[in-house]
Order: C-alpha cells, then structure tokens, then sequence
C-alpha cells in the first residue's frame, strides 16, 4: 500500500513538471464559449431585425386589407363623439343601418375619459352603396340626478360619392340642463 501511494505522489508531481507558469494560454473551451456568445449576439440582433420587419408588413398588410375590403368609393365610417358630459356619462351605445342591428359598444371610464377630452371613437366600418339609408342609435347612460338615461335618435340620409361619414354626437343643452343626441352626416 505504501507503494501504491508513493506512486501516486510521484505521477502528480510528473504532471506539475509540465506546467509552464510564465505562459498562458485560452484553453479551447474558453474559446468556443466565446465564439458562441459572439454568435448568439448576432442571432439575436438578427431575430429583432426580423420582428421589426413583421411589425411593418403586418401594419402594410392591415392596410391593404382595409383598401380592398372597403374600397374608398364604397367605404362609409361611424363615429361616437361626447362633447361636454356635464348632463349624462355615457355606457353603450348601439347602432342600427338600415333596420339590422350592426354595432354595439360598451364605454370603459378610460374611454369616457377621452372622449370628454375632445376624443372620437370609431364605432363602425362598413361598405354602404350610394342612396337612401337609415341609421338608428340607441345611448344609454346616466342622465341628470343619478338616473339611468336611454335615448334613440334617427337620420334618414343619402349616401352619395363624397359622404363618407357619420357622426354619432352627445352634447348638453344648457337651457333644458339635459343631454342632446344627434346623427350628423359629412
């Protein structure tokens, strides 16, 4: 056994002859373990170009769709806008074109926010040929003294080439102190 162990001591005395203390040198690990961050930087700027790249198609292709879908001829936009809110805090609105019920909306206090602050909101996209049309809307909210408040309001109108708009407007009227509805086409 005391053999074993004086050969053991002499071996590794062997291997520290053959350390040089004076040089050192990047084993291949260490190397490779550079090589590979270097490469993983470059795989990553790679992958953000790409996202960006899809972000941009994406928006193009949103356009697109949009430009085909609802050609500019035919094109024809519903907009909600609240113009003071001292008579009535609006909750939903809905919108009925032509008899069918086709859009329907409920307000979060952040959008309610925004709108009293000049904002619009674009309610409804659709296609609609020129001639006679009906819009019907339809608010419900809170109205003067805490009350739930509905109101209906209807415009018979005519599409033509250059009407592209309607206007789904919710003001006060300071002599009745209470809330006015009105459609409004541009």
């Amino acid at each position: 056994m005391a053999q074993n162990y004086a050969a053991e001591v002499a071996e590794s005395q062997h291997w520290a002859d053959g350390v040089d203390g004076g040089e050192v040198t990047v084993s291949e690990g260490a190397a490779e373990s550079v090589d590979a961050e270097a490469e993983l930087k470059r795989i990553s700027k790679y992958v953000q170009s790409l996202k960006s790249d899809v972000v941009d198609l994406n928006h193009d292709l949103k356009q697109m769709e949009e430009r085909i879908l609802y050609p500019s001829s035919t094109k024809y936009s519903v907009f909600v806008s609240f113009s003071s809110g001292q008579f009535f805090q609006l909750e939903s609105v809905k919108l009925k074109l032509n008899g069918k019920m086709v859009a329907t909306h409920l307000y979060s206090e952040k959008q309610q926010s925004a709108m009293l602050r000049g904002g619009i909101h674009r309610l409804y996209i659709t296609n609609l040929a020129d001639g006679e049309h009906s819009a019907t809307a339809f608010f419900t909210g809170i109205g003067p003294g805490g009350r739930s408040y509905k109101r209906a309001t209807t415009l018979e109108f005519e599409k033509h080439a250059n009407s592209s708009y309607l206007e789904l407007a919710i003001g006060d009227d300071p002599v009745k102190q209470e809330p006015v509805f009105a459609i409004k086409q541009w």
